[in-house]
C-alpha cells in the first residue's frame, strides 16, 4: 500500500493571480482555506484520489504542498495583520473627504427683513446677529401686553388690601341709619304722638261745635232777613271747613292707635338686613377665590408678554457658535416665512475626515487614537488628529467609499477629527488618513 497524497482541489487558473491564492480545500486536511479564513480540518487518507472538476489540478508532491501552505499563511497575514515574531506592522492608510457640520439658522417668526448685516463667505462669532426682521407689530402687542398687566396687577392690589377705612365707615353708617329706620317703625306711634293727636282732635272737635252753633244762628237770621245771604254763605264755609279738619284729625288718630303696618315692617327689615350683609361683606374683604382668579389672570398676561418677547428677540438672527456663512442670498425688504431656514453655516470648530475601515482592519483602530492628515492641497505639510468616532453597525460598499481595497467587503465608518487652528483647511477637500496600529 503506497504513501497516502495530499490532493488539493485548486483550480488552475487561481494557483498564483497577482500574488493571491483563491479559494481551495486540501482533501489532505491540514488546512481549509476558504473565502480568506483559514480553519482547521481531518485527515482524508485517500491514495491516488483525483479531483473530478476539469479546472481542477492535483498536487501529488510535497514541495507543492509546503509551498502552497506558505503562500497561504502569508496572505493570510497580510490580510489580517495578526502579529508574526519579527514582523513590524506598517501604518494603516485611508483615504476620506474633509467635511464640517452644517447649521441651518432661521427664524421662528415671519416678516419682511428690515437689514443684512453679514455678507457670504464671512467670519462670525457666537451670538453674532446675521438679519434683522422687522417686528414693529409685535412691539406694539408688547405694549398692550404690558398695558394688561398693570391693569391686572393694580385689581389684584386692591384686592389683597381689602375695603379702604372709610369704605368700612360707610357701610357701618349704613348699617346704622337702617337700623334706627326699622326701631322707628316698629316703636310708632309714641306715647307723646298719640297724646298730641288726641288733643288736636278734641280742639277740632270744640272748633267744630261752635262752628255748627254760629251756622244755626245764621240760618235762623238769614229766615228772618236778619243777615245777608252772603253772611250765611259765609257761616256755612267756615263749618264746611271745619268739618273736613275735625275728620282728618280724627283719621289720624285712629291711624296712631292702630300702628305700623305688618309689611311696612316688613319692608324695613328687609333693607337693614341688606345693610348689614353689606357691611359685613366690607369688613371681611374679598374671597379667597377672587385673588386666586385675579393672580392667574396676571400670570396669564406676564405668559403673553414673555411670549411676545420671545418674537420679538427671534426677529433677530444670530450665530449660534462661530462659523462661516456659506449661504445668504436675502436683501432687505424680503419677506420670510416663519419657521424657514435663512442662512447656511459651517462650523469652524467641528472639522474631520470621514474614512472607511474595511472589517479585517477595524480590531486595529480605537477611539482616541491618533492620526497623522495629508491633504492634497497641502502636499508638504501634515495635520494632526485623532479617531473621534467608530461606528456601531457596518455598511456594505457606501456609496462615497474610499477605501484602498476594491472588494466589496463590509466596512465601517470612522470619524477623525481634525485640528484646524489655522482655519485653512476646508470642507470637501481629499484626505489621506495614516493610523498606525
Amino acid at each position: 500500500m503506497g504513501r497516502p497524497r495530499c490532493q488539493p482541489q485548486v483550480p488552475a487558473d487561481q494557483l498564483a493571480t497577482q500574488g493571491r491564492i483563491g479559494p481551495f480545500r486540501l482533501s489532505c486536511g491540514i488546512i481549509v482555506l476558504k473565502n480568506s479564513a483559514l480553519v482547521t480540518s481531518r485527515f482524508s487518507m485517500l491514495p491516488g484520489r483525483r479531483v473530478a472538476s476539469r479546472d481542477a489540478v492535483t498536487i501529488t508532491s510535497p514541495r507543492w504542498l509546503i509551498m502552497a501552505l506558505a503562500a497561504s499563511v502569508l496572505f493570510l497575514a497580510a490580510c489580517s495583520g495578526a502579529k508574526w515574531p519579527g514582523a513590524q506592522l506598517s501604518t494603516l492608510v485611508f483615504s476620506g473627504t474633509v467635511e464640517t457640520r452644517e447649521i441651518r439658522v432661521g427664524s421662528k417668526v415671519g416678516g419682511r427683513v428690515a437689514s443684512v448685516l453679514v455678507a457670504e463667505g464671512q467670519e462670525v462669532s457666537a451670538g453674532q446677529a446675521l438679519i434683522r426682521i422687522d417686528v414693529s407689530e409685535i412691539e406694539s402687542q408688547q405694549r398692550q401686553a404690558l398695558a394688561r398687566i398693570e391693569q391686572h396687577q393694580a385689581r389684584l392690589e386692591r384686592l389683597e388690601r381689602g375695603a379702604r377705612p372709610e369704605e368700612k365707615a360707610q357701610a357701618s353708617a349704613a348699617t346704622a341709619g337702617a337700623r334706627a329706620n326699622l326701631d322707628a317703625v316698629r316703636n310708632w306711634p309714641r306715647a307723646e304722638e298719640i297724646a298730641q293727636a288726641r288733643a288736636s282732635f278734641a280742639a277740632s272737635d270744640a272748633v267744630l261745635s261752635n262752628a255748627e252753633s254760629v251756622l244755626a244762628r245764621a240760618s235762623q237770621l238769614n229766615s228772618n232777613g236778619d243777615i245777608s245771604k252772603q253772611e250765611y254763605e259765609a257761616a256755612k264755609s267756615q263749618r264746611d271747613s271745619l268739618l273736613a279738619r275735625h275728620d282728618a284729625e280724627k283719621k289720624r288718630l285712629e291711624l296712631l292707635l292702630n300702628g305700623s303696618r305688618p309689611e311696612d315692617v316688613r319692608a324695613v327689615e328687609e333693607r337693614y338686613r341688606q345693610a348689614l350683609e353689606a357691611e359685613n361683606l366690607v369688613r371681611a374683604g374679598p374671597r379667597a377665590e377672587e385673588i386666586a382668579d385675579s393672580r392667574a389672570q396676571l400670570r396669564e398676561a406676564q405668559e403673553v408678554l414673555r411670549q411676545l418677547l420671545i418674537r420679538i428677540d427671534e426677529g433677530e438672527v444670530r450665530a449660534p457658535v462661530a462659523a462661516r456663512v456659506e449661504v445668504l442670498s436675502l436683501r432687505p425688504g424680503d419677506l420670510l416665512a416663519p419657521n424657514q431656514p435663512v442662512a447656511r453655516l459651517l462650523e469652524k470648530a467641528e472639522l474631520w475626515v470621514r474614512i472607511y475601515v474595511p472589517e479585517p482592519q477595524l480590531g486595529l483602530i480605537r477611539v482616541g487614537q491618533k492620526a497623522s492628515i495629508k491633504i492634497d492641497t497641502f502636499p508638504e505639510r501634515r495635520f494632526e488628529g485623532v479617531v473621534d468616532q467608530i461606528n456601531a453597525q457596518g455598511e456594505f460598499t457606501p456609496r462615497n467609499i474610499q477605501s484602498r481595497n476594491e472588494r466589496n467587503h463590509q466596512v465601517f465608518g470612522v470619524k477623525v477629527r481634525l485640528d484646524n487652528r489655522e482655519g485653512i483647511i476646508k470642507s470637501g477637500m481629499a484626505a489621506d488618513v495614516s493610523l498606525s496600529p
